[in-house]
């Protein structure tokens, strides 16, 4: 008996070795190509042929754990096609099912939980470029377990839906759609795209889906080309988009060109499995073309026949059977942003805010947020029963309609002013804008029309804003807060920005972040002697909030390590970028663009801002790159132009020679189907010399119009005034429209809500009255 324990366990050491030296082979087998990582595919089948073939012994459960995601990081890596890796599939197939029909069912759930999380890692990173024989690891899903199949959807689509934006979900959903008509390896594949589907459908992520499949319509739709290679759960997948597609015109534009081809393809194969397919298609483009036609009247529908009259054609070759079971489910539709249409016969008058005391900061924010339109519409329209919106909505609604040149916005700053900034005194144009996000952003989801305005606000916990106040008495040194990693394991950058302002608007403190801000613990000699005010939060875009929709965007971080080049994403949502200058020659001229490409530009963590990478298990160098991922529908970029002076003890202005561009494009991630295109339509102008005194104010365009917004007083001005502004006067803040973002007009007196009107018209006739009485007055 003894000597039997002593066996087994002897065979089981014999093992570990064994999978020790095979991890071994395939380290020294690794190979680099094109600067990412390629395996030798010999080695690595020969490494998991080796663990087959120790078919008694099983790694701890641990190791184990490792092993398995080892297996689908290197198989994200490899490259080739089916011939090429069918060996390694067949070799990996055999050894993930004889884990998870041997080990015990608590030890599977983890190993499961943990290939799926590795996955998902991996098909979730728009820049992975990972290898679609990764699929194979999903043979640990039993593929006829529907179920089964869309519990673990609804996993992965919980953990992706805690991203922002959806951003890692719309990564995914791309990525496995590539794979369905780009790889023919992994049977399974079609299944699990279709429960991956069903899962956002549940979670309701029609954007997502709408967006992400009208994209890759047309490469799907041509599969159909090919019936003989074409699986039934590929079709199902095809079929299922096309048919809840059917409502959109974008999509069919996508397949219009390939109808034709597709179905005569069909129609000349006899067989039972193309007739299928063809009687789908037909039924499903009949019954779009159907809807669009009932959709449209007159004119618009004649225009439809003629725009598509060869797929029409096609179509009436072949009949229609009305029975089609994929037409029987609900289409798609997006859940947009429903703004009443525009008249465009509304007031051409420029109205002026006075200034109440130093407010030209708050003024010179609200002229350049009544000109994003799209803003500024919806405020006055739809929120007039929101506490703190509906004063706004006031303010906006006389900036639009007063028969006065000028404005008294003090009902509107009396309560949006920032608690922590004193009264009288001249603050940050840009922490204004940032606390006035955050503060209608907490409050957009409420409907209160007797709110007591009275009470201090309270920002909602989901926005996790601090305020800081660092008084004389605290700091011999400023720190700038950076966005790590998830696990922490991030450092910050060692590229120093040279204004040593945080961020102040953006819905994460990236925004500012990494090459973009001071470094944690950077030293800065003397702090003012006075309050430093900072600003920080960490949040997510939230799919309900008009504030994200309108200005919020998403950062995709990347971290590689230089010695075993494994990555780790972080998804930052931002409101604003702040953009710091790089060092120059002196009468270097910079440019917006410029700063831009410099604010995403790679940078190498070394020396003491080393990466813990989780892979090495210590401290690597590595390369840090931010693009990117989801574009707001306006950017608003803050250039950092002031410096601490520590002789004067103040914020100076740094004065570079600059080059505002009226048109710029933003770096973005290979997969941004939306526009990256910008233009400028507002800047907040600082003129003076030190941040803590000067003056604010505006340059706008209006409907083609630029304008001076100088608190009060309103003046025709001209695009090309931004370039030829006097030295101390620099840009501060520069707002940007997507360029396929209509600019719309402000709406009619006759389209504002009763409320909002009787406020304008008693506005105007308080005007009108003491006008007439200061005529009467007169001797």
């Amino acid at each position: 008996m003894k000597f039997g324990v002593l066996r087994r366990e002897e065979y089981c050491r014999k093992g570990f070795i064994y999978y020790k030296l095979a991890k071994m082979a395939v380290k020294k087998h690794e190979l680099v190509h094109d600067n990412r990582n390629q395996l030798d595919l010999k080695a690595l089948e020969q490494y998991i042929q080796l663990m087959n073939d120790q078919s008694n012994y099983m790694p701890p459960p641990q190791e184990l754990v490792k092993n398995c995601q080892d297996i689908v990081k290197w198989l994200a890596r490899a490259s080739g096609n089916e011939e090429q890796m069918w060996s390694l599939l067949q070799t990996v197939e055999e050894y993930l099912l004889r884990i998870v029909n041997t080990v015990h069912t608590s030890i599977r759930h983890e190993i499961v939980t943990a290939i799926l999380d590795k996955f998902y890692t991996f098909i979730s990173d728009p820049q992975s470029d990972a290898c679609p024989a990764t699929s194979v690891v999903l043979i640990v899903l039993d593929c006829s377990d529907t179920e089964g199949n869309l519990s673990a959807a609804r996993w992965l689509v919980q953990q992706g839906d805690n991203g922002p934006a959806g951003a890692g979900l719309r990564a995914s959903l791309s990525c496995l759609y590539c794979w369905l008509y780009e790889w023919h390896g992994t049977p399974a594949l079609g299944d699990w795209v279709l429960a991956f589907i069903k899962a956002l459908e549940e979670n309701e992520r029609f954007d997502i889906l709408i967006e992400v499949s009208v994209d890759n319509l047309g490469r799907l739709f041509l599969a159909l080309n090919d019936p003989v290679s074409l699986r039934q759960s590929v079709a199902e997948v095809i079929f299922h988009v096309l048919a809840s597609l059917r409502e959109s015109t974008e999509a069919f534009d996508r397949i219009a060109p390939h109808v034709g081809r597709v179905l005569a393809n069909l129609a000349n194969d006899s067989g039972q499995w193309s007739r299928q397919l063809l009687q789908n298609v037909v039924d499903i483009l009949s019954a779009t073309v159907e809807g669009h036609v009932d959709a449209l009247k007159g004119e618009a529908q004649d225009m439809f026949k003629d725009k598509y009259d060869d797929v029409v054609l096609c179509l009436e070759r072949h009949m229609a059977s009305h029975g089609c079971r994929y037409l029987q489910r609900p289409p798609w539709r997006a859940r947009s942003v429903c703004l009443t249409s525009l008249n465009t016969n509304t007031s051409t008058r420029k109205v002026g805010l006075l200034n109440l005391g130093n407010t030209c900061y708050m003024n010179s924010v609200m002229q350049a947020l009544l000109v994003t339109r799209q803003f500024s519409t919806h405020v006055a329209l739809k929120m007039t029963a929101v506490p703190y919106w509906a004063r706004m909505a006031i303010l906006f609604g006389k900036m639009m309609h007063s028969v006065s040149t000028k404005v008294n916005p003090d009902e509107f700053f009396a309560v949006v002013k920032p608690p922590f900034f004193t009264r009288n005194n001249q603050h940050d144009s840009s922490e204004f804008l940032g606390y006035l996000f955050e503060l209608l952003q907490s409050y957009e989801h409420c409907s209160d029309l007797n709110f007591d305005y009275t009470r201090p606000a309270v920002l909602s916990s989901h926005s996790r804003l601090r305020i800081v106040a660092q008084s004389t008495q605290q700091a011999s040194q400023s720190t700038s807060t950076d966005v790590n990693d998830n696990n922490n394991a991030e450092p910050v950058s060692n590229r120093r920005s040279v204004s040593p302002r945080p961020s102040s608007s953006a819905a994460g403190s990236s925004s500012s972040g990494y090459k973009r801000s001071l470094s944690e613990n950077a030293q800065v000699e003397g702090l003012p002697p006075k309050k430093r005010l900072r600003m920080y939060e960490s949040a997510f875009l939230r799919r309900d909030s008009f504030i994200d929709s309108m200005f919020g965007g998403v950062l995709l971080t990347r971290v590689e390590c230089t010695e075993c080049h494994s990555s780790s994403l972080s998804r930052d949502v931002f409101r604003d970028l702040q953009l710091a200058f790089p060092d120059k020659p002196e009468g270097w001229q910079h440019n917006v663009q410029s700063l831009l490409e410099y604010y995403c530009s790679k940078e190498s963590l070394t020396g003491e801002n080393q990466y813990q990478c989780r892979d090495c298990g210590e401290h690597r160098d590595a390369e840090r790159s931010v693009l990117i991922e989801t574009t707001p529908k306006y950017l608003i970029l803050i250039l950092k132009n002031f410096k601490f002076d520590p002789k004067l003890k103040v914020q100076t202005k740094l004065m570079h020679s600059m080059y505002h561009n009226h048109t710029i494009t933003l770096p973005t991630v290979r997969s941004q189907a939306v526009h990256a295109s910008y233009t400028l339509y507002a800047a907040v102008i600082h003129a003076g010399t030190t941040l803590d005194s000067g003056h604010y104010y505006t340059l706008a365009k209006d409907k083609d119009q630029w304008n001076m917004y100088n608190d009060d007083v309103v003046t025709s001005s001209d695009e090309s005034q931004l370039n030829g502004l006097e030295r101390s006067s620099t840009p501060y803040i520069l707002f940007y429209r997507r360029t396929d973002i209509e600019e719309g007009t402000a709406p009619s007196m006759a389209e504002l809500p009763p409320k909002v009107q009787e406020t304008v018209m008693s506005h105007n006739k308080h005007y009108v009255e003491s006008v007439r009485k200061m005529r009467l007055a007169r001797p």
